[in-house]
């Protein structure tokens, strides 16, 4: 009876031994569960991953940086906050890159700074920028950008510097532009925008440069515009818009 009980304790000790095994087996080969929902750095890095894929041309190879052999955190043009490794900042303007804006810029929600300025990317402005609650600077200067300014931008309340100069955007300049009311500096100029100078401009009591000069834009420039005593330069030229209102002679107006 003790040997039988004996055995038993071996064989018992053996199972438990083979169960701890195959544990650690499933574990390497299917690694840790799947089913879990990726966390924000997951969500950051996969957006940068579409982005990357949206770019068919990088003459200077800066997107080369952007694989698995480093933290997304130290790729090229990428900023983020040291406190949560949430991307904050993507830089990549005047590299000549050449695609279309990817929609899954959006998911990148602690994004405070987009600058894609100076490159080749067409295509239209996503609406999914609309997403990016924290955005406070979005530069798209000199590309050759198509489609109406999506109103969905106006959702970034914290918006202060809006720059679309350069572009082949079309349409009105938007009247939901009014409740962005941190806004300090509007660059639209340089594209193919109709309608007048929409008179809810006056609303943006922080504004300091506004340019929407070489469009197509016609009629009166609004009286509001004298509200905003934090406005020093105004560009206006070649449109079909009549002068800068008596009231607001103290501005520096010029064509760009």
């Amino acid at each position: 009876m003790k040997r039988f009980s004996l055995m038993l304790t071996a064989f018992c000790s053996t199972c438990l031994h083979l169960f701890l095994l195959l544990i650690t087996l499933k574990s390497l080969w299917f690694g840790p569960n799947t089913t879990a929902s990726p966390s924000g750095n997951q969500t950051d890095h996969l957006a940068l991953l579409k982005f990357k894929e949206s770019i068919s041309n990088d003459p200077y190879g800066i997107l080369f940086s952007w694989n698995s052999s480093t933290h997304f955190c130290d790729w090229h043009g990428i900023t983020c906050s040291p406190m949560n490794q949430r991307v904050t900042e993507l830089n990549l303007q005047g590299y000549h890159l050449h695609g279309l804006i990817s929609p899954q810029v959006g998911n990148l929600s602690f994004l405070i700074n987009l600058n894609l300025g100076n490159n080749s990317f067409y295509g239209r402005i996503p609406q999914e920028l609309g997403r990016l609650l924290q955005l406070q600077q979005l530069s798209l200067i000199n590309n050759s950008l198509t489609g109406k300014i999506p109103t969905n931008l106006t959702s970034c309340s914290d918006l202060k510097v809006l720059i679309l100069y350069g572009n082949n955007l079309i349409g009105k300049i938007p009247n939901h532009i009014a409740s962005l009311v941190k806004l300090q500096y509007l660059y639209v100029a340089r594209n193919n925008l109709t309608g007048g100078l929409p008179p809810f401009i006056g609303n943006l009591s922080d504004l300091a440069e506004l340019s929407v000069g070489y469009n197509n834009l016609e009629g009166d420039i609004p009286q509001e515009i004298c509200r905003l005593k934090n406005l020093t330069k105004i560009g206006v030229g070649e449109n079909k818009l009549y002068g800068v209102p008596r009231d607001c002679e103290r501005l520096d107006s010029r064509g760009v």
